[in-house]
């Protein structure tokens, strides 16, 4: 074969030229070849010349050859990008590298775009809106949804806040929360020498999950770590009834406190008519209808406005604090009492008085139990209670070990009865 060259008159340097120049358009052009074109609107490919080749092996052999110029070497490789526009008509591209992560990127934002989910400005935003930002917000709008319920999920949130310190909103992990819960089962509760319950530590995490879920509506975060925590397992089944002696004790104690004659007041307010702490608090003097009996409750657990019936009882207990235009139950300033301080104030007294497992939502069961005692079926207690259904009741109501015997007592006396009469 190198005779047939040489009589050819093809030297063997300008044969080996001839391969090295076939070679090298061969891989030029390789290297040029565009992809094929994405059927995706949108979606297109963009070359980048210059620095280190990564595409065909470098096959030039000259000394102190520059790989990144030489041309004998990919010259360039390029990204496949996204091209989309926001909802001001914003035009947006981003690099995505294969075809069909650009394509997943497109469809994505523009499903973003769609939903209305998309903004640069909140993308911004959501990288420096700390915890306490949206648990602030999350606040805020309780104040106007929910006013009953402000006042514990502010002290919740601020301890939340105190306990994973000063930090953006979307540095908090899954992690992060499980620690946070592993704290709060371990800690006291607030004003008790008891370490929280299950349901109590929930309650923390809850807040914690609607405060994120506002504020990924809001675009100041994109992810809801919370939602990935797992919650405690709960048992609401817990039974504790105030005893006529022990209600005895516990106002006692109430009226020499400061303030006490207003809380005694309050505990009986829930004896009497079954409210609820916050909604008891919540309670202004236009509510009360003198003439009709009733007050009104603006803002309850149900998101509606409800009717209380007073009894001649709680009547007179209202008349005994006096009349006036804002709170029933507010302090020298007029703001009206919060649940957290009624509550630690309650629990503070009960602990006193040596019944410290009661708790200020019991007088509430009391209540339901005083009235299936006195003849009131369930039915009527859970209008009175204002649940949904009577399941819910019954979970306030129970017959206690004295309730069964007394039971057992006279179905023995039937049956006695019975065989006597029995010829």
């Amino acid at each position: 074969m190198g005779e047939e060259r040489t009589q050819a008159g093809i030297t063997p340097e300008a044969w080996a030229a001839a391969q090295v120049e076939a070679v090298a358009q061969e891989v030029e052009a390789k290297a040029r070849r565009r992809p094929a074109p994405s059927k995706v609107r949108g979606v297109f490919f963009v070359w980048r010349r210059g620095g280190a080749a990564v595409g065909p092996k470098h096959i030039c052999a000259e000394r102190g050859c520059d790989k990144a110029k030489c041309r004998l070497s990919a010259e360039g490789r390029g990204e496949w990008w996204a091209q989309w526009f926001d909802a001001n008509g914003g035009r947006h591209r981003e690099k995505a590298g294969t075809k069909a992560a650009a394509v997943d990127l497109y469809r994505r934002r523009k499903t973003e775009v769609r939903q209305g989910r998309h903004f640069p400005e909140r993308m911004r935003a959501a990288q420096s809106a700390t915890l306490k930002v949206i648990c602030d917000d999350y606040v805020a709008a309780l104040a106007v949804n929910r006013r009953d319920r402000r006042g514990q999920v502010e002290v919740r949130l601020a301890e939340v806040c105190a306990i994973l310190g000063t930090r953006t909103a979307q540095s908090v992990t899954p992690q992060d929360l499980e620690r946070l819960k592993a704290r709060l089962s371990e800690a006291k509760a607030r004003g008790r020498g008891v370490t929280r319950k299950p349901a109590s530590v929930n309650r923390y995490l809850q807040d914690l999950r609607a405060a994120y879920n506002l504020g990924r509506r809001n675009g100041k975060v994109e992810h809801n770590p919370a939602g990935d925590v797992r919650l405690l397992r709960e048992n609401n089944k817990r039974i504790q009834e105030l005893t006529a002696e022990e209600e005895t004790k516990l106002l006692n104690a109430l009226e020499p406190r400061r303030r006490g004659a207003d809380l005694r007041a309050l505990v009986r307010r829930i004896l009497e008519t079954g409210m609820r702490l916050g909604e008891v608090c919540a309670l202004r003097w236009s509510d009360v209808d003198w003439s009709g009996g009733f007050a009104t409750l603006q803002h309850t657990k149900a998101g509606e406005r409800q009717h209380i019936p007073l009894s001649a009882e709680a009547l007179a207990t209202l008349r005994g604090l006096g009349t006036g235009n804002g709170h029933i139950f507010a302090g020298k300033d007029g703001t009206a009492w919060t649940t957290n301080f009624v509550g630690c104030a309650f629990a503070k007294t009960v602990r006193r008085v040596g019944i410290p497992d009661l708790r200020a939502h019991d007088l509430r069961h009391t209540f339901a139990c005083r009235k299936l005692r006195a003849g009131v079926d369930l039915y009527t207690v859970s209008k009175l209670l204002r649940h949904a259904s009577v399941v819910m009741s019954e979970r306030y109501v129970h017959l206690t070990r004295g309730d069964l015997k007394a039971a057992a007592e006279r179905s023995t006396a039937i049956s006695t009865a019975t065989s006597v009469d029995r010829p």
